[in-house]
């Protein structure tokens, strides 16, 4: 996987964050680092509106992890080859109370 910049956001339990792109690019990949605690979902949007409890996400939703209720840790990397611009806004929604870790977008 080449890339040019990485982006690391620290994420925190039962929340929402936005990640303003600082620069124009394609984001190639994303790793998912998380700290599981209990069951939830992180997931990765356009949409500033969570779509977890959605049965049909609409297109914003672009990666998405299930957590299982065991402690430990977890790290998942979803191929994206999404197009961004700088300014555009991504949002990272995530249920189950201690889920913490990191989100790193990897910007070819």
């Amino acid at each position: 996987m080449g890339y040019k910049r990485s982006i690391v956001l620290s994420v925190t339990a039962a929340t929402s964050q936005t990640i303003q792109m600082p620069q124009t690019g394609t984001i190639v990949a994303v790793l998912f680092s998380i700290v599981t605690a209990a069951a939830g979902s992180w997931e990765l949007s356009t949409s500033s509106t969570s779509q977890i409890a959605t049965g049909s996400p609409d297109t914003g939703v672009k990666a998405r992890v299930r957590i299982g209720a065991t402690a430990g840790n977890m790290s998942v990397v979803v191929p994206l080859g999404l197009g961004v611009k700088v300014l555009d806004n991504l949002y990272i929604h995530t249920t189950g109370a201690g889920n913490v870790g990191e989100l790193t977008l990897f910007i070819g």
